[in-house]
């Protein structure tokens, strides 16, 4: 299968054979012009350059990165999770959503399978600690990015001026208890910040274990 690209359109696609007009904006030639100002017609659609090809592949990539990424995200609710292991698990995806697949797998393996404990060898608390701890700064660093890009402080405000997915609409799905349910309070740092991992490191429950394990899976090669 190659790539082309159309020059009338810049869309790049992918077909078998050579298409004789471009799949979305229908044009199969273009006008083009030389140095002496003379104008002629030439095929819209043409063979992709390397950089072409490659940009697409890395769109493609990061697209289908992103879709995995809310994916995930939607999953969390078939598992049991505790409070703590909930919001661990969102700021995991949250730091991982853009990372290669083989360097988040090996992340995954460590927690799963590394040092002393978690299931049967697991990672060091030391170590599961401080992936936790960085996932936590790095969510609360993009919501106050995102909060300082769009001018504004609430969650669900910051949520409705950046794309699906963004820290702020991720900050919206944490629990809150009874008290700020009845008050109606919006998630803001303050949850980021309260989210304890102790439980987390030393006694994760089954369902945390098997959303683990079943994300490492979806990303080993």
């Amino acid at each position: 299968m190659n790539y082309f690209t159309c020059d009338a359109c810049h869309y790049i696609f992918q077909l078998d054979g050579t298409p004789s007009s471009c799949p979305v904006c229908k044009a199969s030639s273009i006008v083009a012009q030389n140095d002496t100002g003379r104008k002629f017609k030439i095929p819209a659609v043409r063979i992709s350059t390397e950089t072409e090809m490659e940009q697409s592949r890395l769109a493609d990539a990061e697209e289908s990165a992103k879709k995995s990424f809310l994916e995930r995200v939607k999953s969390l609710s078939s598992y049991t999770l505790a409070d703590d292991e909930y919001h661990t698990a969102l700021m995991l995806l949250f730091y991982f959503r853009s990372a290669p697949e083989e360097f988040t797998a090996g992340y995954l393996n460590n927690l799963l399978y590394g040092g002393n404990s978690f299931i049967e060898y697991g990672m060091t608390e030391t170590s599961a600690r401080n992936l936790y701890i960085q996932a936590q700064k790095h969510f609360a660093s993009e919501l106050g990015k995102e909060r300082r890009e769009t001018g504004c402080n609430d969650a669900t405000e910051v949520a409705a001026y950046t794309k699906k997915g963004s820290a702020a609409s991720l900050l919206l799905l944490f629990r809150q208890n009874e008290a700020d349910q009845f008050l109606c309070k919006t998630p803001n740092l303050t949850n980021i910040r309260n989210v304890k991992f102790d439980q987390v490191i030393k006694e994760p429950g089954e369902d945390y274990i098997r959303f683990l394990m079943d994300w490492h899976n979806s990303v080993r090669h």
